[in-house]
């Protein structure tokens, strides 16, 4: 029997004695050294390994219907949960297969560690488990069943290669139950994300380069006007446009002229709604009831509550219209898309609903804007930081043969110092905070300590580009490092995207959107921040992926270029 099972019945036995008691009106001073003498034994027992024996719970409930009052009956069910509690929690600390191994004994007790930081703080966990680390060494406890990793040499290898780790149900479970990214089953999200990978290669995806150079083009206007108008520019919201641009473009293909096209920028109310529903996570998960609170709220009422609501109900009769439209005429310009690639290639998107291709049209827009806009927002902050490196890329893209227009990612890895500054800035960069668990089906030894099976192991790709051992003088923007020394050994340690088969399967588009946007800004003009000073910026979380929603987002003023 596992000893999650006689853990239960540990607690149950206690609470039937307990309870017993009351009902009997006998539970007096004198009784307290034989319960905790009873305590005592069962959890010597549970230690053990012990099965504990089922008891009377049929004759318990028949008693308190019979005997017992409401009072006594709410006493008890009151006595139940306190005694469950203490249990569960000493349990937890003391005899817990994770027990031994290092961390706060408030995180070993329960979640609501995690979640005064991560739901309370707006997501101040990341910051507080490197703290955790820096105190406790590389293996924390961070939460009752959840173990952290800061190992380089260890994460590399265990998470990084293609190990049949799953993901943590419990971490993703925020909403969304069928896109991509919180498919729990390794063996489901690799067939999944290789029909994905499979449309950033080839003809489908050179045919997409003509729009993406009109993005870009679109972008530096931006910039012309700001410099020419001497406004402030919005760095956070210019790029997260030119990536929700992008990503629709994309999905819907350039031709769409249906609902929600030329009326409605689809995130253009990504600030005030989706970000929120990603902070909502830290609370779905400890409260999973609120997933399915909606449902007992009438569909007007809940959509003046949550404005996102409404925003995702569009969305949703929008994918299924245009599947319908898809099936039905198979028009060449909307063949065109990846929405219908997907679900051409893939039979489990076409649900009676359409859940799964809602969610993962919601996931792939969403998540793709944030990504291209962070990734430009923190390379751009550095340049600012650093004006001396701005002015040495500005030589490196001025000397270039390139037409930087029109140049694609490849052609532009040919520029040294721009190669440099983008993988340099993309290290950097808040993303890299979140952790990711993984669940093992097999136990895991490490420095001494046995990681029981199924147990989440988690790390960050941070711990890999914080890791001073690796990256000298981690935390210092450092293009020259790119440039000389042992490279292979920083590339084998910058995973911003993941590698194999959990990687980003839109890698080759944030590639190729944050090369051609910094080129073609930084060919043609300066900037400085106009609005705060680097740790203004950082303390108010401007730099973050999903910015807090007071945050007014990194505004620069724009000079150009004398030539």
């Amino acid at each position: 029997m596992s000893s999650r099972n006689s853990f239960d019945e540990a607690v149950m036995l206690l609470v039937q004695t307990l309870t017993l008691k009351v009902m009997a009106f006998n539970a007096s001073y004198t009784d307290l050294p034989i319960l905790t003498t009873e305590l005592s034994t069962t959890l010597y027992s549970l230690g053990q390994g012990i099965s504990v024996q089922k008891s009377v719970t049929r004759l318990v409930v028949e008693n308190m219907l019979s005997k017992t009052s409401f009072v006594i009956l709410a006493a008890c069910f009151v006595g139940f949960l306190a005694v469950k509690a203490i249990v569960t929690v000493i349990y937890r600390l003391y005899f817990h297969p994770l027990a031994k191994v290092p961390g706060p004994k408030i995180a070993a007790a329960t979640r609501g560690y995690e979640f005064w930081y991560q739901g309370l703080q707006h997501t101040k966990f990341p910051a507080r488990i490197k703290e955790l680390h820096k105190k406790y060494g590389p293996i924390v406890r961070i939460s009752p069943e959840e173990i952290s990793l800061n190992d380089s040499e260890f994460n590399i290898e265990y998470f990084m290669h293609d190990k049949k780790l799953n993901k943590d149900p419990w971490y993703y479970y925020f909403g969304f139950r069928s896109a991509l990214f919180v498919l729990t089953d390794k063996k489901k999200h690799k067939e999944r994300q290789t029909n994905l990978a499979n449309s950033f290669r080839g003809s489908y995806w050179r045919a997409s380069y003509p729009m993406m150079t009109r993005e870009i083009q679109i972008l530096v206007g931006k910039f012309e006007r700001s410099a020419e108008e001497k406004q402030e520019l919005n760095l956070s919201k210019a790029f997260r446009k030119t990536g929700n641009e992008v990503l629709r473009n994309f999905l819907l293909g350039e031709h769409y002229d249906g609902p929600n096209s030329a009326s409605r920028d689809f995130a253009r109310q990504a600030d005030t709604l989706f970000h929120p529903l990603f902070r909502a996570a830290s609370w779905t998960r400890h409260f999973p009831f609120l997933i399915h609170f909606q449902d007992l709220i009438p569909d007007r009422v809940f959509a003046a509550i949550v404005p996102m609501v409404k925003y995702n109900r569009e969305i949703k009769h929008m994918i299924r219209r245009l599947i319908f439209y898809h099936d039905a005429n198979g028009r060449p310009e909307y063949n065109h898309a990846l929405l219908y690639k997907i679900v051409d290639h893939d039979p489990s998107y076409r649900d009676e609903k359409c859940k799964a291709a809602v969610e993962e049209f919601m996931e792939l827009l969403w998540g793709g804007r944030e990504v291209l806009g962070h990734s430009l927002s923190n390379i751009c902050f550095h340049l600012m930081v650093n004006p001396e490196i701005m002015d040495k890329l500005y030589v490196a893209l001025k000397v270039s043969n390139l037409n930087l227009s029109t140049a694609s990612y490849v052609q532009l890895q040919t520029i040294p110092y721009l190669w440099a500054v983008c993988k340099e800035g993309i290290r950097l960069q808040r993303g890299g905070n979140f952790r990711i668990p993984r669940v093992n089906k097999d136990d895991v030894q490490y420095n001494g300590f046995l990681i029981p099976a199924e147990t989440p192991i988690s790390m960050s790709p941070n711990f890999f580009h914080q890791d001073d051992s690796i990256f000298f003088e981690a935390t210092k923007f450092k293009p020259e490092r790119w440039l000389s020394g042992d490279v292979e050994r920083l590339e084998r340690f910058w995973n911003p995207f993941g590698n194999g088969s959990r990687s980003c399967g839109g890698r080759p588009m944030a590639y190729e959107i944050v090369f051609r946007g910094v080129a073609n800004v930084f060919r043609n003009y300066s900037m400085v921040l106009s609005n705060c000073d680097p740790e203004y910026c950082s303390y108010e979380g401007m730099l973050e992926v999903f910015p807090q929603s007071t945050t007014t987002g990194l505004r620069v003023t724009v000079t150009k270029r004398g030539d």
